[in-house]
């Protein structure tokens, strides 16, 4: 029996699961033979991403006409989700993710990291105070991730404990943070790539830049494909790589 059915679900049993997988590298085998008489050619076909949001924003969509020049052959579709995927059911070529990742079966390439930025609108800070010192922080307000809850501990240089910002509201999607902070809403601890363009245009602005103590943030593609086996991925990862501060 492949497949278990209730009155509201349909999903896999373990034999169809194995199944599924053995199809997918039958897929995966074929696409690769495909891509090996192709060599001389350019790369070529479906490619499906799936991203967290605020990447796909910020890095991905942006810049993806640049991609398309580059490879007019490859047909990106683009998932966004916050949340780990079964690149099988989800029926993924490539997952990007962040941070440390649970032992997996499936192959990794590190794209890069990006440093995290404490920041805030100009307006805000005018409104509820400028700190001087770190410690000043704890007299603003933090709009804070509801996971994963490390990201809302603000260490720095020369003070053994975080400092603790009363928090205004909080919000699991960091493209929702990112919003909230813009509107007024407090600071926030956020990743370069999504506030970059913000400090540069003075619509957000850094807090004790240089201080804040916070590991980048690391940035990996996921995918089940040899990429020498497929070519359209490998093309997009090396570009993708281009894209992220290192």
């Amino acid at each position: 029996m492949l497949l278990r059915r209730s009155t509201r679900a349909i999903e896999l049993t373990p034999e169809g699961r194995d199944l599924l997988v053995a199809a997918q590298d039958i897929v995966t085998r074929t696409e690769a033979l495909a891509d090996l008489a192709d060599r001389g050619r350019a790369p070529r076909g479906p490619l499906r991403v799936n991203a967290p949001v605020a990447f796909t924003l910020h890095v991905i969509a942006p810049h993806l006409a640049e991609f398309h020049a580059l490879f007019p052959d490859v047909q990106v579709t683009l998932d966004m989700t916050d949340r780990p995927v079964d690149l099988i059911d989800s029926h993924a070529d490539v997952a990007i993710r962040f941070g440390p990742l649970p032992d997996s079966e499936l192959l990794q390439r590190p794209l890069g990291r990006t440093p995290w930025q404490l920041v805030a609108a100009p307006a805000y800070l005018d409104r509820a105070g400028w700190p001087d010192r770190p410690e000043d922080l704890a007299r603003l307000r933090q709009v804070r991730f509801t996971a994963p809850q490390h990201i809302n501990t603000l260490r720095f240089e020369g003070l053994e404990a975080p400092v603790v910002v009363p928090a205004s509201v909080q919000a699991e999607n960091g493209e929702a943070v990112r919003s909230l902070i813009l509107g007024g809403m407090g600071i926030a601890r956020l990743s370069e790539f999504m506030v970059g363009e913000d400090i540069a245009a003075g619509r957000l602005v850094p807090l004790f830049t240089g201080q804040l103590i916070a590991a980048p943030l690391e940035i990996t593609a996921l995918y089940l494909t040899r990429i020498s086996g497929l070519r359209r991925l490998a093309v997009f990862l090396d570009w993708i790589g281009t894209k992220i501060a290192l």
